[in-house]
């Protein structure tokens, strides 16, 4: 049974400690994840009807036409993107997520084939042109994670694989996102093809977050 270290949780307060995180403050992040590993599916589905790894899974089955390429699941958790992704036919999907507790979930319900645990905050070490697409939702968010993974993220791909991942909108700019990106479209490694602006969960009043489909090019 997962602990919850005392803390009754609704999934407002579990997602309000999730946004409250930063990148220096490790134990609490793992903490919070622990806690959260065994419910996270009823809290952002059923608690908080979380769209937006639906809405990537789609993007991805237009942005790829191969439903048999490699595809990587960027903060993984406990493999939501991933399912939606299987749902769209593509049954090649690994998982990187700082969590053991959310990986263990993910790989436990069938979600993902390979598991990594690895924190983006950190060299990964996981080779070059690995991955035809990588996808992420929830992971560039409130200062957990930064731009300055972009590079090393998008040398996982093949030439002309996709990235396609959602940005917070309150971290585009603080988290450095929109100079990383027009940095490596300068630098001729990435093309930006396509950015939208749209709900993350769908009782939102308004976009919350940046849908974004990426190319690389070279590198």
């Amino acid at each position: 049974m997962t602990k919850n270290h005392g803390l009754e949780n609704t999934p407002e307060q579990l997602l309000a400690r999730a946004y409250a995180l930063r990148g220096d403050d490790p134990d609490e992040t793992l903490k919070l994840y622990a806690d959260w590993a065994e419910t996270y599916d009823q809290t952002m589905l059923d608690g908080l009807s979380y769209r937006s790894p639906q809405r990537i899974a789609t993007l991805a089955a237009e942005a790829v036409a191969r439903r048999d390429v490699w595809a990587l699941d960027v903060g993984c958790g406990t493999g939501l993107l991933a399912n939606s992704l299987r749902a769209e036919g593509f049954n090649r999907v690994d998982g990187l997520d700082y969590s053991a507790p959310m990986l263990a979930v993910a790989q436990r319900e069938g979600r993902i084939d390979k598991a990594f645990l690895r924190d983006l905050n950190e060299r990964r070490d996981m080779g070059t042109k690995c991955y035809d697409m990588l996808v992420s939702t929830g992971t560039f968010t409130h200062e957990q994670v930064e731009a300055g993974c972009l590079p090393e993220l998008l040398a996982l791909l093949v030439h002309g694989g996709r990235l396609i991942c959602t940005v917070h909108c309150d971290v585009w700019d603080v988290g450095g996102f929109g100079k990383a990106l027009e940095a490596l479209t300068e630098a001729g490694i990435a093309a930006v093809r396509s950015r939208e602006a749209d709900r993350l969960f769908e009782d939102e009043g308004e976009s919350s977050g940046c849908y974004l489909v990426v190319e690389k090019l070279s590198g």
